[in-house]
């Protein structure tokens, strides 16, 4: 097939599904407001979304790469350090799962304490990528254990693609390794079903195995791995 190009959303959500099936990261990062343009070959696409700069997503084995992007992340890229003038900054791994059709369930409770969840995020997950505050935030949720201290917690966020993602997803360190992160993964499905989302997406460091583990033994698939790159210094 030669390279095609499209200018419409709809079709490059098509072309998503046609190559990488239903819960692709595509249908996630795809905010119809902000597309400009998508590229397919035989086995892989790229489209272009305009924010503060000129963001790009490619996924295949070789997909289309505009010369204007200003930050892009392509599947499956680790071992390419360069990009169109872009540098690799971090690499983490996307994964999906079709929440309408699991059966997990776990003892979550609604959070809405937001100075609790931004001392616990503070002192155990000062990096996470979500914070109290966000409009698109749909709930925070959390684990509490027998003495009824939170020791687990995240957020259920929804996308400006309308797809929703979990997010922030912490266990207090001195908690941790005794399966509270696996229970309040599954309660975050289950409360997802309850609201009639089907895919959940979710993204973690490509170097943190224990998280992996715990969202495929919950039933999430991987989807892509992909390199983010950026313009060198920001």
């Amino acid at each position: 097939m030669e390279q095609e190009r499209t200018l419409n959303p709809v079709t490059a959500l098509r072309w998503s599904a046609e190559l990488f099936g239903e819960g692709n990261p595509v249908q996630f990062f795809l905010a119809a407001d902000r597309f400009d343009s998508a590229e397919r070959t035989t086995d892989s696409l790229s489209i272009t979304l305009l924010d503060d700069g000129v963001f790009g997503l490619g996924l295949g084995a070789n997909p289309p790469r505009r010369p204007d992007w200003t930050r892009c992340m392509i599947d499956d890229a680790r071992a390419i350090t360069h990009v169109n003038g872009l540098h690799a900054r971090d690499h983490w791994d996307f994964y999906s799962i079709d929440a309408s059709h699991t059966l997990t369930d776990g003892d979550v409770i609604v959070l809405d304490d937001d100075d609790l969840i931004t001392e616990i995020l503070q002192l155990h997950a000062n990096d996470s990528s979500v914070w109290p505050g966000r409009d698109d935030i749909v709930s925070w949720y959390g684990l509490r254990d027998a003495d009824d201290d939170l020791v687990s917690l995240g957020a259920l966020v929804r996308w400006e693609s309308g797809y929703h993602v979990l997010a922030s997803v912490v266990t207090v360190s001195e908690h941790r390794g005794q399966g509270f992160a696996q229970e309040l993964i599954q309660g975050m499905i289950a409360r997802a079903r309850e609201r009639d989302i089907t895919w959940l997406g979710l993204g973690v460091s490509h170097t943190n195995a224990a998280a992996q583990r715990v969202y495929t033994k919950a039933g999430f698939n991987l989807r892509a791995q992909f390199t983010t790159y950026e313009v060198p210094g920001d």
